[in-house]
C-alpha cells in the first residue's frame, strides 16, 4: 500500500510551480482557480496518464512536469510535451520496476475516488459503481448455457447489468410476440365468428356431399319411374292409336315410293326403246351412207385425175415420174379413205348392235325389276303391319310391367335435398376453417411456444442474479442486491438512505475501490453538516487511507496537514 509523500508540479493546468510534502490528512483550501483541483488531477495524470481536460500544459509553455514520490520509495516523473512525445520514468529504491503504464495502473482505478461526487450521483449511477465492484466470475459460455443462445446485449457491462439487459430484451421480444399473438387471435376470432356456431370442420369434412345428392338423384329416379309408369298405363290406347296412324302413314309413304319407282322404270324402258330405234335407224342407213361416201370419193378421184392430167400435160416428161407417183399415192389414199370409212361405219354398226344387246338386257332386268316391285311392296306393307303389331304388344307389355311401379308411393325429395344442401353449405366453410386451423397451428402455436420460452428466459434472467450473488465476493458489508437488481444497504434502497448513511456508504465504496495507492479526495467538505463532518474527520485520522480535503475559501491556496504517513 502506498501513500503520496511528495508532489512537484510545473506548468500543469493552472499551476505554474508547486511542490509539497503531504501527510495523512491534507487540507487544500483557497479561492476558485487557485489550483486545488489541478493538484488532484496531476496525481491522476501521474499514475494513469489520463486527463479530465483537453489541454493540460499551462498556456504559453511547451512542457509540463509532474513528479510524485510515495512513502514506500516509488518515484514517478512524467513530462507532457507539445512538440514531441511524452516522457515517463518510474523508479523505486532498492527495486527494479518497469517504466510502463501497465505497472502504474494497479495503483489507482482510473481516477482518484471522490466520495462526495458519489453522493451526488443518482441511485442508478451509484448502483452501477457498486455492481462493478462485485466480483462474479462468468463467461459468454455461461450465457449460452443459461439461455440457449447469446442475446444481443452489451457484454462489456457487469454480469448483473448484462442479465438485466437480457431480461429487458426478452421482455420486449415477448411483448412483441404477444402483440402478434393477439392480432392473430383476433383474426382467428373474426374467422370463427364467420363460421356457423360450434362449427367442427373435421365432422363435415368426412361427409361426402356426392352421396347425399346421390340419394336425391336416386329418389328422383324412383319418382320418375313411378310417374313414367302411370303415364305409360294412362296413355296406352292413345299410343296404340298413334302407332296405327304412324303405320298407315308409313304404308302410304311406301306405296308412294314404289309408285315413283314404277314410273322411273317405265320411263327408263321408254328411253331404252327410243335408243334401240335410233340404233336400228343408224344400221339401216349405213348402206346408203357407204354408197354416198364411195360416190363422193369417186367424184373427188375423177376431179383429182383431171387435175393431175392437166398438170401432166403442162409438165410433160419432167413430171411424168412424179405424176405416176402421185397417181399411185392418190390411189392409195383413196383406198385408205375407203377402208377407214368402211371401218368407221362398221364400228358404228357394231356399237349400235352392242347398244341394242345391252338395252335388251336392261329391258329384261327392268321388266324383272318391275315384276319384283309388286312383290317388294307387298312384303314392305306386311312388314309395317308386323312391326306395328309388335310395338303395340311391347307398349301393352310395358303398361303391364309398369303397373307395379305406378302403384308405388312417390318419395318426398325436399328433406333429402335439404340434407344434401346443408352438407354442401357446411362444407363451403371448410376453406375458412382450414385457414383458421392453419393460423392456429403454424402461426399462433409457434408464437405461443416462443412466448413461453421467452417467459422462461425472463424468469432465468430475474433469478440468476440472486444465484450469482450467493457466491459473489461482496466488498462492502451489509450491501446486497435484490431480485430486481437494486442495491440495498442493510435492507434499505440507495435512494432511501439518510445523508449520513449516504456519506458512510460513499466512504466505504471509496475504500473498497482504491488500488494500491490508498488515496481518497473529499471535495467540498464545508458542504457536509457539522455532525457528519465531525464523524468523517475522526474516521480519516484513524484508518489506513490518505485524504485530500478540498474546500473553497476567499484566501490564497493553502495546504495544511494533519497526521504523519
Amino acid at each position: 500500500m502506498s501513500k503520496i509523500k511528495r508532489l512537484e508540479i510545473k506548468n500543469y493546468l493552472g499551476i505554474s510551480e508547486f511542490s509539497f510534502d503531504f501527510g495523512k490528512v491534507n487540507f487544500l483550501t483557497g479561492r476558485t482557480g487557485e489550483g486545488k483541483t489541478s493538484i488532484i488531477e496531476s496525481l491522476e495524470k501521474a499514475f494513469t496518464n489520463k486527463s479530465r481536460r483537453t489541454e493540460v500544459i499551462r498556456h504559453g509553455e511547451d512542457e509540463a512536469r509532474i513528479y510524485v514520490q510515495t512513502d514506500d520509495g516509488l518515484e514517478i516523473e512524467r513530462k507532457i510535451r507539445s512538440d514531441k512525445g511524452d516522457y515517463l520514468r518510474v523508479r523505486k529504491s532498492g527495486q527494479s520496476v518497469p517504466s510502463t503504464q501497465g505497472f502504474l495502473n494497479k495503483f489507482i482505478s482510473g481516477e482518484v475516488f471522490r466520495p462526495l461526487e458519489f453522493v451526488k450521483k443518482s441511485s442508478e449511477d451509484q448502483a452501477k459503481i457498486i455492481l462493478n465492484m462485485l466480483d462474479i466470475p462468468w463467461s459468454t459460455n455461461d450465457i449460452q448455457t443459461w439461455f440457449g443462445e447469446l442475446p444481443g446485449v452489451n457484454y462489456e457491462a457487469h454480469i448483473l447489468q448484462v442479465l438485466k439487459q437480457i431480461e429487458s430484451l426478452y421482455y420486449t421480444q415477448r411483448e412483441a410476440v404477444n402483440r402478434e399473438i393477439k392480432v392473430l387471435e383476433a383474426q382467428v376470432s373474426g374467422i370463427r365468428n364467420e363460421l356457423p356456431p360450434n362449427y367442427d370442420g373435421e365432422e363435415w369434412r368426412s361427409k361426402k356431399v356426392s352421396e347425399y345428392y346421390g340419394k336425391v338423384a336416386q329418389a328422383e329416379e324412383v319418382n320418375r319411374k313411378i310417374t313414367a309408369a302411370k303415364n305409360l298405363i294412362e296413355g296406352l290406347e292413345e299410343r296404340i292409336a298413334t302407332l296405327k296412324a304412324e303405320a298407315e302413314a308409313d304404308k302410304q309413304s311406301k306405296k308412294n315410293a314404289f309408285d315413283r319407282q314404277r314410273a322411273d322404270v317405265r320411263e327408263f324402258i321408254q328411253f331404252i326403246n327410243q335408243k334401240v330405234e335410233k340404233a336400228e335407224t343408224v344400221i339401216a342407213g349405213v348402206g346408203e351412207r357407204l354408197a354416198a361416201s364411195e360416190k363422193d370419193i369417186g367424184q373427188k378421184f375423177e376431179l383429182d385425175v383431171e387435175k393431175a392430167n392437166s398438170e401432166y400435160q403442162m409438165k410433160l416428161q419432167e413430171l411424168k415420174e412424179l405424176h405416176e407417183m402421185k397417181l399411185q399415192s392418190l390411189r392409195n389414199n383413196a383406198e385408205i379413205a375407203s377402208r377407214e370409212a368402211k371401218a368407221f361405219l362398221d364400228q358404228e354398226v357394231s356399237k349400235a348392235q352392242s347398244d341394242i344387246s345391252n338395252c335388251k338386257n336392261s329391258l329384261t332386268a327392268k321388266e324383272q325389276e318391275l315384276l319384283n316391285i309388286d312383290t317388294l311392296e307387298e312384303q314392305a306393307l306386311a312388314s309395317i303391319d308386323e312391326n306395328t303389331n309388335q310395338r303395340i304388344e311391347t307398349e301393352s307389355a310395358k303398361a303391364g310391367n309398369a303397373k307395379e311401379d305406378s302403384e308405388k308411393k312417390l318419395i318426398d325429395i325436399d328433406p333429402l335435398q335439404a340434407v344434401a344442401e346443408k352438407v354442401a353449405h357446411m362444407q363451403s366453410f371448410l376453406r375458412e376453417f382450414d385457414r383458421m386451423d392453419d393460423m392456429i397451428k403454424t402461426k399462433i402455436a409457434p408464437k405461443q411456444e416462443l412466448s413461453q420460452t421467452l417467459t422462461a428466459r425472463i424468469e432465468t434472467a430475474r433469478t440468476m442474479p440472486m444465484e450469482l450473488l450467493k457466491t459473489a465476493a461482496v466488498p462492502i458489508p451489509e450491501i446486497a442486491v435484490d431480485g430486481n437488481g437494486k442495491i440495498r444497504i442493510g435492507g434499505t434502497l440507495l435512494d432511501g438512505l439518510s445523508e449520513g448513511e449516504q456519506l458512510d456508504l460513499a466512504l466505504r465504496v471509496a475504500k473498497a475501490q482504491a488500488g494500491e495507492l490508498k488515496l481518497i479526495c473529499i471535495d467540498g467538505i464545508s458542504k457536509i453538516n457539522p455532525s457528519n463532518r465531525k464523524w468523517l474527520e475522526d474516521e480519516m485520522l484513524v484508518d489506513e487511507y490518505q485524504y485530500y480535503i478540498l474546500d473553497t475559501t476567499d484566501q490564497d491556496l493553502t495546504v495544511k496537514i494533519e497526521g504523519e504517513i
